[in-house]
């Protein structure tokens, strides 16, 4: 899956520009909007009633509950887990911006007070490869200036 390796190193970059200590937060914030919407796979394979629609956690307020709900487990301070987690979030939603949809959909920005889905379509998902190849010279490149 590029798409979530890209976004798992954008997280890493944001992680390493404001030096940040605890970069797994901010990707667990960068990777977690993903992963949760894809939960509904699981329901469908699983033959499973579903409860809700997983798409909602693909949406900046689902992100910040849910980094308000596992605040309580790290040790950390609550609000730089929050703070962080959401660092991580926000990065997976604008790069999630200019991807290109065949059914039209996006991200929901505004969830609870509106449905519509935002994207530039700009890229379609499966040349998010070449995305990745940037992040990854990005990343080297930013580890090798802060080594020397």
């Amino acid at each position: 899956m590029p798409d979530l390796m890209s976004h798992l190193l954008i997280g890493l970059i944001l992680a390493e520009l404001f030096s940040v200590r605890k970069k797994s937060l901010v990707v667990l914030g960068a990777i977690s909007p993903d992963v949760l919407s894809h939960l509904d796979i699981m329901y469908t394979y699983l033959d499973l009633p579903r409860i809700f629609n997983f798409n909602s956690f693909h949406t900046p307020f689902m992100s910040l509950l849910i980094s308000l709900l596992i605040s309580a487990f790290f040790i950390y301070p609550k609000y730089k887990t929050v703070l962080l987690f959401n660092l991580g979030s926000i990065s997976e939603y604008l790069s999630d911006l200019p991807v290109k949809h065949f059914t039209g959909s996006g991200t929901r920005f505004f969830f609870p007070f509106s449905l519509h889905n935002y994207s530039l379509g700009l890229i379609w998902s499966n040349d998010s490869i070449y995305i990745l190849i940037v992040c990854l010279i990005i990343y080297g490149t930013i580890k090798f200036i802060k080594k020397k």
